[in-house]
């Protein structure tokens, strides 16, 4: 099976964005890490290390969304849905083996106040995964400005327990927003 050099660039990049930060990441680490040919940076990704960035932020948010919506499925009730979506992320977390990705949060820390283009590409993300949660809710009956409020808190809250847990190096954090799905939904 032949190699997709762009694809293989793409998640290096995520890779290293997670290990080293914006900053930190250079198109050397990506060529050695991708295993990709030097030229071949510029002949997918004209624009350079911030159009491959946003690649893997949109990458990211593909594999991410996909994630959610498959974990909130899994349930009927929306209580349940988004509890066991964060037990399993908690899960996942406590493994070592939650980020899929670019580290969306601390990518938009970093880069927010330099780069509009990313700015932006974060903030999709964010959106994205906000309206998972309001599409469950909205599905479940409750009035789509409500849903959609609903959702972004859910996902707002999620994201600051992942730093605390981050910061805590345990899941206590993210098991604690689970707990609190039912008070906030009712």
């Amino acid at each position: 099976m032949k190699k997709n050099t762009r694809e293989e660039m793409i998640k290096a990049t995520a890779k290293l964005l997670q290990k080293k930060g914006y900053v930190g990441t250079g198109l050397n680490d990506i060529i050695q890490q991708s295993g990709a040919p030097k030229g071949s940076i510029y002949y997918h990704f004209p624009n350079g290390k911030e159009q491959l960035a946003i690649e893997a932020i949109n990458w990211t948010k593909q594999v991410v969304t996909n994630f959610i919506k498959e974990k909130l499925t899994l349930h009927d009730n929306p209580v349940e849905a988004i509890q066991y979506f964060i037990a399993e992320s908690a899960e996942r977390f406590e493994k070592d083996n939650y980020f899929i990705g670019v580290p969306i949060t601390a990518l938009v820390l970093e880069t927010s106040s330099t780069s509009e283009n990313l700015r932006k590409a974060c903030n999709d993300v964010f959106e994205a995964w906000s309206t998972e949660f309001s599409q469950v809710l909205e599905i479940n009956g409750y009035e789509k400005e409500k849903a959609n409020e609903l959702g972004e808190s859910i996902n707002s809250m999620i994201q600051g327990a992942f730093i605390v847990s981050l910061a805590r190096k345990d899941s206590s954090a993210i098991r604690g927003m689970s707990h609190m799905i039912p008070i906030i939904l009712k």
